[in-house]
């Protein structure tokens, strides 16, 4: 008789509860790589600046430079991965 009290025992919710999103990173779409050098912004972007993105010849591997990293951790609400990022580089975060 000591869960008496407890509303949620048996997992029971009204119907009427609507399910809200806390986060907006819940909600955004993560772009794969490829993706977002699709972009239209990201494009525009290498094209102004061409040292920020390299494929390399033998490997097919794409690097990219600190700046356009942290872009794309910024398109994908990777906060954490950007302050990571602006660590290793040893920027201040």
């Amino acid at each position: 008789m000591a869960n008496q009290d407890n509303a949620n025992i048996f997992s029971a919710e009204s119907i009427h509860k609507v399910p809200s999103t806390k986060h907006l990173r819940r909600q955004s779409k993560i772009y794969s790589p490829n993706e977002f050098l699709a972009l239209p912004m990201v494009q525009e972007f290498i094209k102004n600046n061409p040292d920020q993105y390299f494929v390399n010849e033998e490997t097919g591997e794409q690097m990219m430079a600190q700046e356009l990293a942290e872009l794309y951790c910024s398109v994908n609400n990777g906060k954490k991965m950007k302050k990571a990022l602006r660590r290793a580089f040893g920027d201040k975060a």
